[in-house]
């Protein structure tokens, strides 16, 4: 189960990564021994905001407790039971980095990096003075915060008895436009559109609308991979796709100038390329495998019929019409069978 939220970045913030990872580690390994690892984690995203981090593995049988531990433990620090002595543990870890040898050479890749995002760098004694100012209050505040922007992913299950709703699966709408269908996929098609392209397929749409196009990555092979911004991901690959370069004229006219970036050649083995014959007929073997057993069991049950014929009535009384009939049908489909065979045969041979 992992839980991930965006924060704006802090000191606060820092500690109660590290306040819950410890309240994670307590309940779900140390008292109920659902998890072997269970932690949190806090990461740098940019020069205004963190990515907070808390997961925890379960076997299939305890995922439920799991998940439900993750929950309420996110409910107790929210509710304020954050004891002062839990407070002064994680405080004192993070001013132990400072007692460090060469700490200043140690502080030096954290500095480098707020300057490339425009952010000034704390000098050890600010950071000092944040850390010791920071209270149960401050961390109260952050789960709040986190529990507001969580995004958590659960195997198999939901969390709607939490409060938690089922984050959308896919978008709200279908564009009209012009339809491009996939290769060996009928099913699934591209819809490029005046205001915007969908993906069109048997687990509904996925749309970005130009204007919400926050990056569109252009490759030489004439490859296009956007993201909207609510998060929905789309790839136009005319390798998969019976597109050309002019059908994508409305693409590249309505997204953002700010939003396209110019890629290098990819590798050949990294353009996708369709299903061959042989990935079309590894995925038909199942089904092959029943057509032969039932057109086994459909000819032993010909000759059945035949023999009792034969036994019951002889050559002359025999009803040749229901024998031929049923020798037809089993002659029909031991020739599509056959004929799958032999193509399955074929493209191995081929390799």
């Amino acid at each position: 189960m992992v839980l991930t939220a965006v924060l704006p970045r802090s000191t606060e913030a820092v500690l109660f990564a590290d306040l819950l990872g410890k309240e994670l580690f307590r309940s779900l390994r140390l008292k109920g021994g659902y998890s072997y690892t269970a932690t949190a984690d806090y990461t740098t995203r940019d020069g205004e905001c963190a990515t907070l981090t808390a997961f925890a593995d379960a076997l299939p049988q305890k995922q439920d407790a799991v998940a439900g531990g993750i929950v309420d433990v996110l409910a107790a620090l929210r509710a304020g039971r954050i004891s002062q002595a839990d407070l002064d543990s994680v405080r004192a870890t993070a001013l132990a980095q400072f007692d460090l040898p060469d700490v200043a050479a140690a502080m030096l890749p954290a500095h480098a990096l707020d300057l490339l995002m425009g952010r000034c760098a704390p000098t050890e004694k600010e950071l000092r003075i944040e850390i010791e100012a920071v209270t149960t209050g401050d961390l109260r505040r952050v789960a709040e915060e986190v529990w507001a922007d969580a995004l958590v992913q659960v195997p198999r299950r939901d969390l709607d008895w939490a409060g938690l709703a089922l984050a959308p699966q896919g978008s709200a709408e279908l564009l009209e436009g012009r339809r491009f269908p996939m290769r060996g996929d009928g099913l699934v098609s591209l819809v490029v559109a005046r205001e915007g392209i969908s993906l069109a397929g048997t687990d509904g749409p996925v749309t970005i609308r130009y204007e919400d196009c926050v990056l569109m990555r252009v490759f030489p092979d004439g490859g296009r991979a956007l993201v909207g911004d609510d998060g929905f991901s789309l790839a136009v690959e005319p390798t998969l796709f019976r597109i050309t370069e002019a059908d994508l004229g409305p693409l590249d006219a309505g997204v953002p100038a700010a939003a396209v970036v110019r890629m290098p050649p990819r590798a050949p083995e990294q353009i996708p390329r369709p299903a061959g014959k042989r990935a079309e007929l590894s995925s038909l073997a199942p089904h092959i495998g029943l057509w032969v057993a039932f057109s086994v069991a459909l000819a032993l049950y010909a000759l059945f019929i035949l023999r009792v014929e034969l036994q019951g009535h002889g050559p002359a009384g025999a009803d040749w019409t229901l024998v031929g009939g049923i020798g037809a049908v089993a002659a029909v489909i031991g020739g599509v069978t056959l004929r799958a065979l032999l193509s399955i045969r074929a493209v191995r041979r081929r390799g």
